[in-house]
This record gives structure tokens, C-alpha cells and sequence, in this order.
């Protein structure tokens, strides 16, 4: 064990000794039973807990999940509400002072933040916890391999509960969409491949796609830099080579670590992005604008002018409540592109890390006991209280008949939108497990589902082009030192690359020109050195 890992494993053992002599005199029922917190005796807990969209308070006596929390524990629960945009900044003000929440829900902290206040006694190692109070919580860290990785830390310690668990669509979220009546209306066939996906482009700007009389209202292919999974050239670049965001942009062959963006693949993908530009294909504002604005784009009052664009939902790119224009989208699959690449992005559900307990916690274990019944799944649905709202209010027994995306029987039917259960749950608030097939619990909803459209579109299209995960750069811990020259490094890099690449696509610098130059200045900032420490971690970690 090197010095790092020693000096740590000595806080550890010195922080656990701390934790236990802050016990008080609360007792507790025996291990595995509900309410917690036997009726003669009582325990306060404070939380630390951002206000989720669409909740205003998570007070027990205005929401009746934390009402319910109370009641099935015997805690009292004391919410530090902070507001969502500025829960960030309001923690690490929080965290440099003495006095701390018992509990600290959604941090988002890095694996080097959780080792910083590890060795600062700040926060409490939940291994033995979790093996001795959480037993449903460790058994779904067991059964997901990626997510017991991703959570534990370079000392071995896990320092936070995770959510785990999502829908079959964000497996893949990053999809491109078309407008099938426009390949309809044209006689064409859904793109299988670069180049057919080309000649679709050219038809949309050419021909009238829309057929209301004007051949030049149409915009072939759109999307922004800042939505969500908005920017098509992370798309389109995947039939190149493996280019995703999850990675930072690496991917690992023969066990090492590749930079997407300095390969030849990737020029191969860029020359031909700007080929589309240059055709005026891309939509001329696709670097400069955001989100809303191209909301705007798909939302066009009157005729569709939308042929394509990239979003993790057809929501991306226009408001599916305003009209039945989302019905005229489909997913276009992966491209083969000229060498035969054809790559979905993957999003592994890797697990965020979502709950700490601090080491003034007066009883941890109340704390894993509380949150173990997060993990029940159907044996208990407290976890469904959080995502989906209150039984019999927002969600209740499906009848005979009824049937879920797949056709099956459904088990529930959703009564209630996300805006409309505020006061009746938290909206994904902490750690929870939600099971794999939660999503084929709820009857569809008819007229056209987005959830339908959503899950098959993934399941049949993008789920066959999914890499093996072990091409994947998994997340991987850094000390605080690491940690920060790679963020000075990453910064810097990031910067330049999107000047510069947005210049490619543009034909402001023509790559070809331009490539020894672009690649010397990559190494400049420092990005032999950026692999070399996230190489170094890798083998340490997954080798």
C-alpha cells in the first residue's frame, strides 16, 4: 500500500473511532424492523436536500412523502432546503464551516472531493454500514458491478449511497431524429448510412419536403451545442470512430486509452460534417444558437420546417404539448459510415453518488436502516413515492385490459405529470433503486406515448449498435492534486477544441491544412500528459 493509501486507511480507522463516540442515548428497534426509532425514544436528523424541479418544500407536513418517510422510520427528518441552481455553491460554503448536515443528499461531489473530506473526517466510510444495516442495498451494489466500481474509492471506502436504476431510453440518449412524413412524402427510405443520410439532407433542402409550395423554407438538419444531447455531430461523428461525452472523449483499445479528437477517424468524420456544411445542409445558426431557440425552430407555427435534429427526446427539439408535430419524427439508427462504423453512444448506469453521512451524525446506521427501504423496490414503493407521486393520487391499479408500452399487462396507470405532483413526492431526491423494469410497470397512454416512442425507438434501433462497455474510459478517481492539473488541463483543451473544431466544420480552417498544427497545439496544453494520468488511474483501477 503506497503512502496516500496508508495515511488515508489511518483517518478511516480514526474516523470510525470518532463516529462511534458520538452515539447518544437513542434507542433503536432491532436491525430489519419498522419504524426505526422505538416510541419511547427520538431522533432528529438534518439533511441537506436541493429543491428538485417541480418541488417546493420537502416539509413533512406540506409533502406527504416526507410525511411518510417520518411515519415508516420513527426519524424526524429536518430539511435544509437550498434552491436547485444554487445547491453547488451553497454546500461548499456549507462544508468549510464546523457544523455540518447529518446527512448531505445530492452533492454531485467528485471521487476526489469524497476522498478530500474523508481525510478531513468530514464524512463517514459506509462499507461495514451498508454490510451490516443495509441489506438491500448492498445487494443491488452487488448486482451492479459498474455502479460498486464507480462508487468505491481509490482506499477502497464507499462514501455514497448511489442511484441506481433508469429508463431503457437513456441507455443511448443520444439519438437522431427525422421527419418521417417528409421521407414520406419524398419516396425515400429512413438513412441507413452516411451517405443515403446525405442525399435525405440534400431532398429536404431541395425538394419541398413539406409540400406547402415553398422548396426554401426547409431546414434539412439542426441542433445546438447547449441542449440536451442537442449537438448532432456527436451523432454523426460515430460512424468514424467512438467519439462520446461520457468518456471525455477517450475510448480504450487493446487496453489503451485513444483520444477520439486526434485520430484519423475523426478527421475522416469532420471532413465530412463540413461536407454537409459546406451543401448548406446544417442549419448555418447550428454553433451560435441555444436551446430555446431551436425549441423555436421545431415548434414553427403553421408548417413544419424541422427535417432533422438530434435530442435525447423529440422534447429537445419542440414542445410535444403544443400540437401532434412530435408524431411526425423518428429515429434514425446509428450510420454505417465509409469504413464500416456504426456506433450507438452508451450511457452505462454507472450509479451517481447521491448520499453522505457526516461524522457528527448522531446514529449512521438509522441513516442506512432509512434509506435501505429506498431499495426494496416493489416490496416497498417508497422509491416509486419519490419518482412518481403518491399512490391513489398520482398513480393507481391499472384495469383489466390495460397494457404498458410492450403490450403486456400493465400494473399501474399514471394519472398525474411531473408539474402536477409538487407537495407528493421529491422528484429523484437522493439514493434510491428503481428496477429494471419499472417503465413496463405503467399503461400507455393512447394517442401516441413518448415513453412508447422512446423505449422501442432505442430497444430496435440504437441497443444492437452499443459498444461493449470495456471500450468505455469508466469513471475513474483522482487525488486532489491529480484532480486539479486535469482540470486545468481539460479546461483549456475544451476551450480550444470548440473554436477550433466549430472553424473545421465551418470551412473557416480547412483541416487538412490545418491538422499538425491542431494536433501540436493539443500537446502544447497538455494532453499527453492529460492520458498519461487518466492511463495510469485506469490500470490501477480496471486492469
Amino acid at each position: 500500500m503506497n503512502k496516500k493509501l496508508i495515511a488515508l486507511a489511518f483517518c478511516t480507522m480514526a474516523l470510525t473511532a470518532c463516529g462511534d463516540s458520538n452515539q447518544a442515548d437513542v434507542s433503536l428497534t432491532p436491525n430489519g424492523t419498522y419504524p426505526i426509532v422505538q416510541e419511547d425514544s427520538e431522533l432528529t436528523l438534518t439533511l441537506f436536500a436541493p429543491l428538485r424541479v417541480g418541488v417546493s418544500t420537502y416539509h413533512p407536513s406540506e409533502n406527504s412523502l416526507s410525511a411518510r418517510f417520518a411515519k415508516e422510520t420513527g426519524i424526524t427528518f429536518e430539511y435544509q432546503e437550498v434552491p436547485l441552481a444554487d445547491s453547488q455553491t451553497k454546500l461548499n460554503t456549507l462544508m468549510t464551516s464546523s457544523s455540518y448536515p447529518d446527512v448531505i443528499l445530492d452533492h454531485s461531489w467528485s471521487p476526489s472531493e469524497q476522498l478530500l473530506y474523508a481525510e478531513q473526517g468530514i464524512i463517514l466510510p459506509l462499507n461495514d454500514l451498508i454490510a451490516e444495516y443495509g441489506p438491500h442495498i448492498q445487494e443491488v451494489i452487488d448486482a451492479y458491478p459498474l455502479v460498486k466500481q464507480n462508487i468505491t474509492m481509490l482506499d477502497g471506502n464507499i462514501y455514497s449511497l448511489p442511484t441506481v436504476g433508469m429508463a431503457m431510453h437513456m441507455s443511448s440518449s443520444y439519438k437522431m431524429w427525422i421527419n418521417e412524413d417528409w421521407l414520406e412524402n419524398l419516396g425515400l427510405d429512413m438513412p441507413q448510412t452516411t451517405e443515403e443520410f446525405t442525399e435525405v439532407l440534400r431532398a429536404f433542402k431541395n425538394e419541398d419536403a413539406n409540400k406547402n409550395g415553398d422548396p426554401n423554407d426547409e431546414v434539412p438538419l439542426s441542433g445546438s451545442p447547449n441542449g440536451w444531447n442537442t449537438a448532432a455531430h456527436n451523432f454523426l461523428l460515430n460512424s468514424f470512430t467512438y467519439y462520446s461525452n461520457q468518456s471525455k472523449y477517450m475510448y480504450v483499445e487493446d487496453g489503451q486509452l485513444i483520444y477520439s479528437r486526434a485520430t484519423d477517424e475523426f478527421k475522416d468524420g469532420v471532413k465530412y460534417l463540413n461536407s454537409l456544411y459546406e451543401e448548406g445542409l446544417i442549419d448555418e445558426l447550428y454553433f451560435t444558437q441555444n436551446s430555446q431557440q431551436l425549441q423555436q425552430l421545431g415548434n414553427n407555427p403553421g408548417d413544419t420546417i424541422l427535417g432533422s435534429s438530434s435530442g435525447g427526446s423529440i422534447a429537445a427539439f419542440l414542445t410535444l404539448g403544443n400540437s401532434d408535430k412530435w408524431l411526425e419524427y423518428a429515429a434514425v439508427p446509428p450510420l454505417e459510415g465509409p469504413n464500416g462504423v456504426r456506433n450507438a453512444i452508451l450511457y452505462p448506469d454507472y450509479g451517481n453518488m447521491s448520499l453522505s453521512i457526516s461524522s457528527t451524525c448522531e446514529s449512521p446506521e438509522a441513516v442506512i436502516r432509512a434509506w435501505d427501504l429506498m431499495f426494496l423496490g416493489e416490496e416497498n414503493d417508497l422509491f416509486q413515492h419519490n419518482l412518481q407521486g403518491e399512490y391513489g393520487i398520482d398513480y393507481v391499479d391499472a384495469e383489466p385490459g390495460d397494457v404498458n408500452i410492450l403490450g403486456d399487462p400493465a400494473k399501474y396507470i399514471r394519472l398525474s405529470s411531473n408539474q402536477e405532483m409538487d407537495g407528493r413526492y421529491w422528484n429523484q431526491l437522493g439514493a434510491w433503486f428503481r428496477p429494471p423494469d419499472q417503465e413496463l410497470w405503467f399503461k400507455a397512454k393512447p394517442g401516441g406515448d413518448i415513453e412508447v416512442v422512446l423505449y422501442n425507438e432505442t430497444k430496435d434501433k440504437y441497443v444492437p449498435y452499443q459498444p461493449d462497455p470495456s471500450l468505455l474510459v469508466p469513471p475513474l478517481g483522482f487525488d486532489v492534486e491529480e484532480s486539479r492539473e486535469l482540470i486545468d488541463i481539460e479546461q483549456v483543451l475544451n476551450t480550444y477544441f470548440d473554436q477550433t473544431f466549430a472553424e473545421f466544420v465551418t470551412g473557416k480552417l480547412d483541416i487538412d491544412e490545418n491538422w499538425d498544427s491542431y494536433l501540436a497545439e493539443l500537446d502544447n496544453i497538455g494532453l499527453p500528459k492529460y492520458l498519461e494520468l487518466y492511463q495510469q488511474q485506469y490500470d490501477e483501477t480496471v486492469k
